[in-house]
């Protein structure tokens, strides 16, 4: 059997490896248009913000080792289109020669590109996105050696990281610009107003509700321009989410944002061709239909089932929640689920329940408030999501109740949970388990 994979990193590589190991005579090649492979992708804010200083560190496995293990590696080749009725891939390499790769099964993990604003002046010198090494090479260069103004686009996750990037970094003037009315899209609204509040205790101007229209400058930026004013700015960074790379890929059935629809075995609207991780849509455990979550944890999932997939090995993932966390400067944040908005627009009739509680006992130092909001279904309690955030011993607690909703528990059942108990870690009483049993 043939196997081709499009795109070398996490869901590729690991689809890739799974079927070499599982069908050792499968002639399995892979073609990446970068000379990047298998690299994680999320670790490139803490190396801007020097938290880290080996850039190698962010690299997983290197080409030599695929190729060790018999793993046809093709970088520098870039698909330009796919004849799916004769099973052929056909592109350019570097020098621009014309390329085809006929396949028995295909992947494609093309991932996504940084989404880009579309505007004037989006050409000038000095200004960024973030996706690969070399882009965080670059971004930690132009960090370091400003001594003037730093404005980023976008108030997400990977923006807040990159705040904190950046002041790590002594940057002494810093904005956020976000188009939307909050920081964090996908948090409620008090959840994105404590981020606001602890960015402004840095020092940082947060503009919300304000959209870029142009950048102006000589060879470098200089100015930021949104609808309602100009910023001077000697870097820019753009985060304001990525694009599936899915042009190439015309006849495929696609979500509205141009990620390829895959069912839970990752199989696409075409026989024999399948599709993982940032390029790709998830199946959403309570939606009950592919979402797009471009996150490191989905695309390693995915790859791994979908080459088990391709061997012909039953497999379904239809088990994601979009849990993610992040830390913004001394808060921690993180979610998973539906929050009751995201709920209702779905047709869920569903309720919230907020509660403050304690880390651990105030009689052990450092404890710390966490603040807790649960979902659940009304008729039943069964839970629906969770957001959690606090100083410190908050993130890593969204994991049990990721559990608890992929598990269909209610409140009632998490609430009480033999969660462990000890002064220097939690009380009697988790901070999960109060939120749980404040649900009525």
């Amino acid at each position: 059997m043939k196997f081709v994979v499009i795109g070398a990193n996490a869901a590729g590589m690991s689809a890739a490896s799974r079927v070499k190991r599982r069908m050792p005579d499968c002639e399995v090649t892979v073609l990446e248009q970068t000379f990047e492979v298998s690299y994680g992708a999320c670790g490139l804010p803490f190396y801007v913000a020097g938290l880290n200083n080996d850039l190698d560190l962010v690299r997983i496995r290197s080409v030599a080792d695929f190729e060790k293990a018999g793993i046809e590696m093709r970088l520098g080749h870039t698909v330009e289109r796919i004849d799916f009725a004769k099973k052929t891939v056909l592109g350019r390499d570097l020098s621009g020669n014309a390329f085809y790769a006929g396949y028995d099964r295909l992947l494609i993990a093309s991932g996504a590109s940084p989404r880009k604003l579309q505007v004037p002046g989006e050409t000038l010198g000095n200004i960024f996105t973030l996706k690969t090494p070399q882009d965080a090479e670059r971004l930690r260069a132009a960090v370091r050696r400003t001594r003037g103004s730093v404005v980023i686009v976008g108030g997400g996750a990977i923006g807040l990281e990159l705040a904190e990037a950046c002041i790590l970094q002594k940057v002494r003037n810093l904005r956020v610009l976000e188009a939307a009315d909050q920081l964090l899209p996908g948090f409620d609204a008090e959840f994105a107003a404590a981020a606001q509040g602890e960015l402004a205790n840095h020092n940082v101007c947060v503009n919300l509700g304000e959209r870029v229209v142009g950048f102006t400058g000589g060879g470098n930026v200089e100015r930021v321009t949104t609808e309602h004013g100009e910023y001077e700015a000697d870097v820019v960074i753009v985060s304001i989410g990525v694009t599936p790379n899915t042009a190439f890929a015309e006849g495929l059935e696609k979500l509205p944002n141009g990620a390829i629809a895959a069912d839970p075995a990752m199989k696409t609207s075409e026989p024999d061709v399948f599709a993982a991780g940032d390029c790709a849509g998830v199946w959403h455990k309570l939606l009950q239909k592919p979402v797009y979550l471009p996150l490191g944890t989905y695309a390693n999932k995915q790859g791994r089932l979908a080459g088990d997939s391709v061997c012909g090995k039953p497999v379904s993932y239809d088990r994601a929640l979009g849990s993610a966390m992040l830390r913004c400067l001394g808060l921690e944040f993180a979610k998973t689920g539906l929050t009751e908005a995201e709920a209702k627009a779905a047709g869920i009739d569903c309720k919230s329940v907020s509660v403050r509680a304690h880390s651990h006992p105030h009689y052990y130092p450092n404890a710390c408030e966490i603040a807790v909001k649960l979902c659940y279904r009304e008729s039943d309690r069964v839970l629906l999501g969770a957001q959690l955030m606090g100083e410190r011993e908050t993130a890593i607690r969204i994991d049990p109740i990721a559990v608890a909703i992929d598990r269909g528990m209610t409140t009632q059942e998490l609430g009480f949970v033999d969660f462990g108990y000890a002064p220097p870690f939690a009380g009697v009483w988790d901070a999960i388990a109060v939120a749980a049993n404040a649900a009525k």
